[in-house]
């Protein structure tokens, strides 16, 4: 899985509505970053809200590593008053190599897409602040159709995060040059878990609809969601979290990369266009 980055927001805390487990001591920790490691997988996808920065930074120290990519996201600057907004990422760029121990990054995001506005304005002296900071990638982490359309081709932008998955439809067309990564392959586990821990009874009546679907066809549902990605070839990264290492043996042992078009399109057609942005979007959770 060369594509494959490891998020890391429920390395630390309980994230997404089908994790159950319990939290993660350190040693749990390190132990799954040394499977991952050791496997040859080494991207890791953080943001300084997950509280993930400095677990992983610990782990760096302590086992000298070397060979990693480690991708971190500027936290919304929607508070500061733009004279401030360069002074603070810069403190947020500073404060992360501090935490994860290094002096150099594979990328940075912006994790609010509503910061395009102000990247728009100041974005020759961002541009130049990420290259004396080392870092190889500048990107947005955004979930419109609308913002993607204006960053595709943006000069100064590298890398984009978007939600992609078979149900959501906003990003059919990838038509850009930048590097594509995908997140939301799962939707927090909606879409391939049963036990989906929320109130919401929009989500848990799609959740029943989409297994009892997949029941009737007699469809793999974690099959379909992951050969969606792989079979893509305008993505060239992908991001998943785990709740713990054998989730991930699952996925390194994985062979199906049979796309299953008819079906795909038919789970698609499962959400109304009444529900499609309540269940597609977790903000609005």
């Amino acid at each position: 899985m060369k594509k494959l980055i490891i998020g890391t927001a429920q390395l630390v805390r309980q994230y997404g509505i089908s994790n159950h487990s319990k939290k993660k001591s350190s040693k749990n920790i390190f132990e799954f970053l040394e499977f991952c490691l050791k496997n040859s997988i080494n991207s890791f996808d953080m943001a300084s809200d997950y509280g993930s920065e400095k677990i992983i930074g610990e782990f760096i120290k302590s086992n000298k590593v070397k060979k990693i990519f480690l991708s971190t996201k500027i936290p919304s600057l929607k508070k500061i008053k733009d004279i401030h907004k360069i002074d603070s990422i810069k403190r947020q760029i500073e404060v992360s190599f501090k935490n994860l121990n290094i002096d150099s990054l594979e990328s940075i995001y912006f994790h609010d897409e509503a910061d395009y506005h102000f990247f728009k304005k100041k974005k020759l002296e961002i541009r130049k602040m990420i290259k004396n900071y080392k870092i190889k990638k500048l990107g947005f982490s955004i979930y419109s159709k609308k913002i993607f359309r204006n960053i595709k081709n943006e000069k100064y932008i590298d890398t984009i995060q978007l939600p992609i998955n078979i149900i959501n439809k906003d990003f059919n067309n990838l038509n850009s040059k930048k590097n594509i990564v995908a997140r939301s392959i799962f939707l927090q586990g909606l879409l391939i878990n049963k036990k989906i821990n929320t109130k919401n009874i929009l989500l848990k009546n799609f959740n029943k609809i989409l297994f009892d679907f997949a029941n009737d066809k007699n469809i793999d549902l974690y099959s379909i969601c992951l050969n969606y990605i792989l079979k893509n070839k305008k993505i060239n990264q992908f991001i998943i979290g785990f709740d713990n290492i054998d989730q991930l043996k699952n996925l390194i042992s994985f062979k199906n990369h049979t796309f299953d078009g008819k079906n795909t399109e038919l789970i698609s057609k499962l959400v109304s266009k009444k529900n499609y942005r309540k269940i597609i979007d977790p903000r609005k959770w």
